[in-house]
């Protein structure tokens, strides 16, 4: 699992996980989630719209999102879909979540012009 930093905007309820260094060749959103891939289809970053609740459905354990201080990801490839495993811990607790998406092999026609 790779570190990835972050910056929670807690007046938006906003989190953006990101690699630094990496740039952004083209996005997706898929709901409240966009996805940021470098030119090779890997991902350098993504922001979490409410990410309290979105992470409320997938963590049990870390309730409060301005106490994280460490995120991990793994992305898992197979088949037609992607599945980003989290590794996000608070110092007191590590819980792991894993979410699937669309596996993403095309760029987006906006990139073209």
């Amino acid at each position: 699992m790779e570190r990835f930093d972050f910056s929670y905007d807690s007046e938006s309820d906003d989190l953006f996980i990101y690699l630094k260094g990496k740039k952004s060749a083209g996005a997706v959103e898929l709901g409240n989630v966009i996805l940021d891939f470098d030119e090779n289809y890997d991902l350098v970053a993504m922001q979490i719209l409410n990410v309290t609740e979105f992470f409320s459905k997938i963590l049990s354990k870390i309730k409060e999102v301005s106490k994280i201080k460490e995120i991990k990801i793994e992305i898992v490839n197979f088949r037609n879909m992607d599945a980003i495993k989290f590794s996000i811990s608070d110092n007191k607790t590590e819980e792991k979540a894993n979410i699937l998406i669309p596996h993403i092999k095309e760029k987006s026609p906006v990139l073209q012009y």
